[in-house]
């Protein structure tokens, strides 16, 4: 049973009715995999809604699996911050924390932004974008 790690554009896109990703969201369910979710996401997706969707929200949050983001993965996503700093490669400490809490769960991470997550290290699956 893989585990997939819902970054914060799935889960809008999911909460909008979008629909290519609801049909992938859907899919991965139906076979029997781990849809998840972590501090991050769930304080992303709740900066931007507005009172009348937060049930919604809430519940379907609530659905997912909640990983929990350890010391080691905040020290993991500063040691990349730091490694891709010196690249040239600025990364968000949230978009760095959810890499983080994936990899260390062994989750594969679905998101609408590859290219805010460069490490070889964590699993993607890209969201498709019309």
């Amino acid at each position: 049973m893989t585990r997939y790690l819902l970054d914060s554009d799935a889960v809008i896109d999911y909460l909008n009715s979008y629909a290519p990703t609801v049909s992938l969201l859907r899919a991965v369910a139906e076979r029997g995999e781990v849809l998840c979710t972590c501090d991050v996401v769930v304080a992303e997706v709740h900066s931007g809604l507005a009172a009348e969707d937060r049930h919604n929200a809430i519940e379907f949050l609530q659905s997912a699996l909640y990983l929990v983001t350890s010391q080691r993965a905040a020290q993991q996503a500063g040691e990349w911050r730091y490694t891709y700093a010196r690249r040239g490669v600025t990364l968000l400490v949230g978009d760095a924390l959810v890499a983080a809490t994936a990899h260390e769960h062994a989750a594969t991470l679905i998101t609408g932004n590859k290219r805010h997550y460069p490490m070889e290290e964590v699993f993607l699956l890209q969201l498709s974008r019309a």
